[in-house]
């Protein structure tokens, strides 16, 4: 058997969210005590998508279908299946397991959720990405999905903050003698209350401050400990390609990284802050829009809920 470290490569990826729009003026005219201005200068939030009567199965489906597309890969040759999620359809399967019958797929593949809130992507790259370079698994297929509107009380002010929708990539074993792949990630439970939907509750409750605090801090730190690991610096990297907090905390994270805000992809502005589907769904984007080029470093990082956050440095190919 072959023990060597495998190389990774992000096959295909995809996305998918609900048709229904609601603005920043939709929220003000619900009585909801927020300006338009504000919410753009402060957080780069204009619209979100809402789902009526798509359920966390659908969306998750749905994204999962076109990045195996965009992949070209089968999807009875996918061999893991993870999916990140803090709004499951169900208590019991698993929604991985939904969304594997719902694709048909009549492999054994293991298939299973995981609950990181936004960090969701980070732990399922980092996983799926460790268990390919391990040579446990050969294709990967990494799924987000988060109805946040189904745990918001859209009567509070806080209601501005999220939006609902799904993305996932394909990972796959790579040749490419270039290629690289470095992710960690990490907990810190001391504020276990800053972001949270309490129990007996049915809508989040989040303190504003300290994920402003919280944010601002790993995102950098956390993309720092992994340039340090790969031997880069700052300085190397092509695009970040981050979590969608909001515009003030990834303005903050270029000044602390010394990197030029342009370097620093966002999407929010359209969809606002979608939990851990927001770092895949921004990448579905810039890579259908052939902004990712050959040899491009990217930088993915994401904090949330526990807190949880990690980084991933990967080589574009």
């Amino acid at each position: 058997m072959d023990y060597s470290l495998k190389n990774v490569r992000i096959a295909g990826t995809g996305s998918a969210v609900p048709a229904r729009i609601v603005t920043n003026q939709d929220i003000s005219n619900m009585g909801v005590p927020v300006k338009d201005d504000w919410i753009i200068e402060n957080l780069g939030i204009r619209q979100r998508h809402i789902a009526d009567n798509e359920s966390t199965t659908d969306l998750a489906t749905r994204a999962a279908l076109a990045a195996m597309e965009n992949a070209g890969i089968d999807r009875e040759e996918i061999s893991l299946i993870l999916l990140a999620t803090i709004t499951p359809d169900r208590k019991a399967p698993s929604t991985a397991c939904l969304v594997k019958h719902r694709l048909g797929m009549t492999n054994l593949a293991p298939a299973l959720d995981i609950s990181a809130a936004c960090s969701g992507f980070m732990y399922g790259l980092t996983i799926a990405g460790n268990l390919i370079r391990s040579g446990v698994h050969k294709n990967a297929l990494v799924i987000c999905c988060d109805r946040m509107s189904s745990i918001t009380d859209w009567s509070r002010r806080d209601c501005i903050f999220f939006g609902d929708g799904a993305a996932a990539v394909v990972l796959t074993e790579s040749s490419y003698e270039n290629s690289l792949f470095e992710a960690r990630i990490f907990s810190n439970t001391e504020f276990t209350d800053g972001a949270t939907v309490f129990e007996g509750d049915s809508a989040f409750t989040m303190d504003g401050h300290a994920v402003y605090e919280a944010a601002s801090s790993v995102l950098p730190g956390s993309i720092v400990s992994v340039l340090l690991r790969c031997g880069l610096s700052e300085e190397d990297l092509t695009w970040v390609i981050p979590h969608q907090p909001s515009i003030k905390i990834l303005k903050k994270m270029a000044e602390q990284l010394g990197i030029p805000f342009e370097k620093v992809c966002h999407n929010m502005e359209r969809y606002a802050n979608t939990s851990g589907v927001s770092i895949p769904l921004l990448l579905d984007e810039v890579n259908r829009a052939g902004k990712l080029k050959k040899d491009d470093l990217i930088a993915f990082a994401g904090v949330g809920a526990g807190w949880t956050f990690g980084a991933a440095i990967y080589r574009w190919h």
